[in-house]
């Protein structure tokens, strides 16, 4: 099934749905680069969902999103000491909360159409613990922007993202939409009551966006093809885990040729593996656990 018409994304009653999103808005969310507070949009939810509902409608008919929506205040937050290492601090996006509002609304009409096209073993959305799957475990660690030990924003180009939407169905206004809202995208940096300059954000999903974690695990949906069918795949977002049993020294092989293969997808598809941590365990009732690395 496609998805031919952007406006097929809004509920048949889309101002209740948009009522409903701003209703919920959590009022300790800090506020972004418009200054707008979560309690004003909030408190307002009657008086502004319809001329929000027909704003929104407007934005994916002609396949645009406002440029001020897709500014971002970036706020480094301290994790570790010393706080003097620019490394010690995570980046925190700060987006419109109207536009999150937006995001929210198309977020709830894309999952329903990609959940049943997304990998089976995609554990995502469920939050299902996968600790006790690992007969043998591969852990692949993608690049993240400006923090490689946070999931903050992944290097991704535009032009490869489209591609992947469009063979999950998004089409004509919708894809120029994602077009629109993954491009032309700025941000800038607050510290101590002083704010930068913004900067082009070059590569990525947009950090602290509610579509970001999904368009990023459409994007990854068809790693699992580059394993062999004995290798099982699964995911949690950008955080990735094969098992497979090594009965043999064919199975090492193939194994090996597991990783090749995840390797050249990631080139192929403009993606830096920030890192891969390969160890196998070999266990045969009472024997002691054997572990092998791999590369």
């Amino acid at each position: 099934m496609l998805v031919q018409k952007e406006i097929a994304l809004l509920p048949s009653q889309p101002e209740e749905e948009v009522r409903v999103v701003l209703k919920a808005l959590d009022e300790a969310k800090a506020s972004g680069p418009d200054k707008i507070p979560a309690l004003l949009p909030k408190n307002c939810a009657v008086n502004i969902s319809s001329s929000l509902c027909q704003l929104f409608k407007k934005s994916l008919s002609c396949g645009i999103l406002p440029s001020e929506w897709k500014l971002a205040n970036i706020s480094p937050i301290p994790k570790r000491n010393p706080i003097h290492d620019v490394t010690n601090y995570r980046p925190i996006s700060l987006l419109s909360l109207v536009l999150k509002v937006f995001e929210r609304c198309i977020y709830n009409r894309l999952i329903e159409h990609v959940y049943g096209q997304i990998y089976e073993l995609q554990y995502g959305f469920s939050g299902e613990d996968l600790q006790h799957r690992s007969c043998y475990t591969f852990s692949i660690k993608f690049l993240t922007y400006l923090s490689k030990e946070n999931q903050v924003d992944i290097s991704i180009s535009t032009l490869p993202k489209l591609l992947k939407l469009h063979n999950f169905g998004i089409r004509e206004n919708l894809l120029r939409w994602f077009k629109d809202f993954l491009s032309g995208r700025f941000q800038r940096v607050t510290a101590l009551g002083v704010t930068s300059k913004p900067l082009p954000v070059l590569s990525g999903v947009p950090q602290g966006s509610i579509l970001g974690p999904l368009l990023f695990i459409i994007y990854i949906n068809d790693l699992p093809k580059c394993v062999s069918h004995d290798t099982t795949m699964a995911k949690f977002a950008d955080d990735t885990k094969c098992h497979r049993p090594i009965k043999n020294s064919q199975d090492k092989v193939t194994l090996q040729s597991d990783l090749d293969n995840i390797t050249n997808w990631c080139h192929d598809w403009k993606m830096e593996l920030h890192q891969i941590i390969s160890r196998s365990k070999f266990q045969h009732e009472k024997q002691e656990v054997q572990v092998m690395e791999h590369s």
